[in-house]
């Protein structure tokens, strides 16, 4: 048992709990995500311009904005920004947002959007995390979901370009994709490393850097029909990443929707519990 919790010992159960690994080994596992995220961002290209009537709100943005986190004159840093979704709604209550992110085809859809929605706000940067290097120091940082923040160094990192807050909206217990476990757990895919960090690795380890780190917590849940032509697209570009060969994900996704789809679609439920934890940086 340990005498006292300290940040050291913080650091050693989140990096045996994350098996992030060596910056290296962390970006050699970003490059593996990205034919994925580019299958992804190729279908939404294809897609037509967004409504231009009234945009939805995040919640968390919304949470943001009646905090005020962000401000019409903030600027803000989004770290692993993806397509950017969450951007084109930070950008109406922002400065100015600098959307960073290693998949190029990603920013080209939020370039797309961004240009029909008339935000002209949004700076867009193609590189990873533990690549990049600035001497600006941005009001707000901001991370989404994104497993490249994932240890007290990368905090303390992320901390020397803020000037004010720095926000990290994670997970926490309980989330699911329930085909997507399901069809996991059948071909007995175990979690590697590297995904997402929960909300308490970043609590605990914020508190021990003697920051005061606030928590908004809000469960999302979504019902959504998945046609058997994607589910065999997908998927197989998915399980790959986990060492599936192609030939097997193909015929245990027959077998899979033969006994699960309805009238050619798979009913799928997600329920997402989430977490934005958010400090306010040291003077310096």
């Amino acid at each position: 048992m340990m005498d006292k919790y300290s940040l050291e010992n913080c650091s050693d159960l989140w990096a045996q709990a994350g098996k992030h690994g060596t910056v290296e080994e962390r970006i050699a596992r970003t490059t593996e995500w990205m034919p994925y995220y580019e299958y992804l961002a190729n279908g939404r290209m294809g897609l037509q311009d967004r409504d231009k009537g009234e945009p939805s709100v995040n919640p968390f943005v919304e949470f943001m904005c009646r905090e005020k986190i962000i401000t019409k004159e903030s600027t803000l840093l989004d770290i692993g920004a993806g397509m950017g979704d969450l951007d084109l709604e930070l950008a109406r209550y922002c400065g100015k947002v600098t959307a960073l992110e290693p998949t190029r085809v990603c920013l080209d859809v939020l370039e797309k959007n961004a240009s029909s929605a008339g935000l002209t706000n949004i700076e867009t940067i193609c590189d990873f995390w533990e690549r990049f290097h600035t001497e600006k120091r941005y009001d707000v940082t901001f991370a989404s979901m994104c497993p490249a923040i994932c240890s007290v160094d990368e905090l303390f990192r992320m901390e020397k370009m803020t000037g004010r807050t720095c926000c990290i909206l994670t997970v926490t217990r309980g989330s699911v994709d329930k085909h997507r476990k399901t069809m996991m757990t059948e071909l007995g895919i175990k979690p590697r490393g590297g995904m997402v960090s929960e909300a308490l690795h970043y609590i605990n380890a914020l508190y021990l850097m003697g920051r005061q780190p606030n928590v908004k917590c809000i469960t999302t849940r979504r019902s959504s029909r998945i046609s058997a032509e994607r589910v065999m697209e997908q998927y197989p570009i998915y399980f790959k990443i986990f060492g599936v060969p192609e030939e097997k994900s193909m015929a245990f996704l027959q077998g899979y929707l033969e006994r699960n789809a309805v009238d050619g679609y798979l009913e799928d439920e997600t329920v997402m519990n989430q977490a934005l934890v958010y400090w306010e940086v040291p003077r310096r």
